[in-house]
């Protein structure tokens, strides 16, 4: 066997990889910012039937993650296709045939009962929500499949990242082109034509982004099996495959779950929230709704590409507690702005652009840590982190939207609600900390952790070293001279 190694990635290959889960992102961006702007004050569903819509979403995605995770791992192919690649491109199809239709006015518009609307825009939403989940899971766990080395994980984590928060940019870049004509400070029917051509816009370039991955991203398949088995050959067994079952009594498991769901949950919940909190809160006009949250992603967008080496030098865990710190810092500072102070804003988007993308790339690659190289079963586990991290948004929205005070203003009042404007910098600033909170103590609880070390691998070490086999440590040592050639730079 040749021994030579070499794992490191093209950056053609990066970049292919990184534009797979784009259409995703460009989709998330308008599911998560302007979904609920859409519904309630352009199709005038009620705050507690759009909060009900977004949990049915959520729900479905959480529920279809971990049975997509299973199926990934242990389905083959359609039609000879690769494996990953052909859940991407089913997911896909779902996610053009649903998406459209979000942001398209229901029959009989906004005179149509709540009811009536719910049940016509739901099976679009479950559509939508179970194609994104098949094209994240396959996504992610290409991560692991495309090569072995740790340093290369968190490069590829980086540049999906870095896609992510520049699909971010780009829909509240093209946002702000259509918002920033109007000077009216409240949504209104009038609109829906541009929350259509802002749909069309993304459809078109998710689409396009979607080709190019499937055309230059090459799963490694069948080489990478035989490279795994020929190195389980010579550890003799000593990293046995685990199985989903041997993942639930992982401790790391559920740790990385947490830190993963929470990481997301911060990002989720206040990208859905900027708009409300930038116009009720600050009183600021409409294009704020896209140019603040286009200012944290280009901040979060730059962090994302220093993360690789702040990682190399921090390691995982004290960059995971410096997020939570950063983030916890931002959330300070927004405790005191209100509308005298509103531009104020500017410069806390910029740190939570900061805390927030620490956060979710740092948790990322201490999933594919965890995993190392029990690649087969790495769907299982990236599809019950996904669970977690839906479902927690789903119910957190849509009890946002239950508590959510109905202010019924008077003729001779201003167009904003008090007590709206006081609920939505609640949520922007005290849940927010709560969720860091939680983010800074996990960090504690993972120190006597080495991630990837699984409990599965070390009774079987200490098997062998009672029969009198050579230690694990050896093994690893005499196996890190052991290559991988990835299939697609051959």
């Amino acid at each position: 066997m040749d021994r030579t190694m070499t794992t490191s990635l093209s950056l053609c290959q990066k970049l292919s990889f990184s534009l797979g889960h784009f259409y995703n992102d460009l989709c998330s961006t308008m599911w998560f910012t302007y979904l609920l702007i859409f519904l309630t004050d352009i199709i005038g569903l009620s705050n507690e039937m759009a909060g009900y819509l977004l949990l049915l979403g959520q729900v479905v995605d959480a529920v279809s993650t971990p049975f997509l995770g299973y199926e990934s791992d242990a389905a083959n192919g359609l039609c000879g296709y690769s494996k990953r690649k052909s859940w991407h491109l089913l997911g896909t199809i779902f996610v053009t045939c649903s998406f459209t239709f979000l942001f398209l006015p229901c029959f009989g518009g906004a005179n149509a009962e709540d009811w009536a609307k719910f049940i016509y825009y739901s099976p679009f939403v479950i559509l939508f929500q179970f194609g994104w989940a098949a094209v994240q899971i396959a996504h992610m766990t290409l991560v692991t499949e495309l090569t072995p080395d740790e340093s290369e994980r968190v490069g590829l984590n980086s540049y999906r990242n870095a896609m992510t928060l520049f699909a971010n940019v780009l829909v509240y870049g093209i946002a702000w082109s259509l918002f920033h004509r109007d000077s009216n400070e409240q949504w209104s029917q009038q609109d829906t034509s541009l929350f259509m051509i802002l749909m069309f816009a993304v459809v078109a370039i998710g689409v396009t982004c979607t080709i190019f991955f499937h055309i230059f991203t090459k799963e490694p398949g069948d080489l990478r099996d035989q490279y795994e088995n020929q190195v389980l050959i010579q550890r003799v067994d000593d990293q046995p495959k685990m199985e989903w079952a041997d993942w639930l009594k992982e401790p790391q498991f559920y740790l990385v779950g947490i830190c993963y769901m929470f990481a997301r949950l911060i990002s989720n919940v206040s990208q859905t929230y900027w708009p409300f909190y930038i116009i009720d809160s600050l009183h600021l006009t409409k294009q704020y709704a896209a140019i603040i949250p286009l200012v944290v992603f280009v901040s979060g967008f730059i962090t994302s590409l220093l993360m690789r080496p702040l990682n190399k030098v921090f390691g995982r865990k004290p960059t995971f507690l410096l997020g939570s710190i950063v983030m916890g810092m931002a959330l300070l500072w927004m405790a005191f702005l209100d509308y005298n102070s509103s531009k104020q804003v500017f410069g806390s988007a910029v740190i939570i652009g900061v805390g927030s993308t620490t956060l979710l790339v740092t948790a990322l690659s201490m999933v594919a840590d965890v995993i190392g190289e029990q690649t087969s079963s790495s769907a299982f586990v990236y599809g019950v982190m996904s669970f977690g991290d839906k479902l927690s948004s789903g119910v957190t929205l849509m009890l946002i939207q239950l508590l959510e005070p109905h202010c019924h203003l008077s003729s001779d009042s201003l167009t904003h609600c008090p007590e709206v404007g006081i609920y939505f910098q609640r949520i922007m600033v005290y849940l927010m900390v709560g969720f860091t909170g939680v983010c800074f103590l996990l960090y504690f609880f993972l120190l006597p952790f080495t991630l990837g070390v699984l409990r599965k691998y070390d009774r079987l070490a200490g098997y062998r070293s009672f029969n009198g086999d050579p230690p694990r440590d050896f093994i690893t040592q005499q196996d890190s001279s052991v290559s991988y050639q990835n299939p697609s730079t051959q």
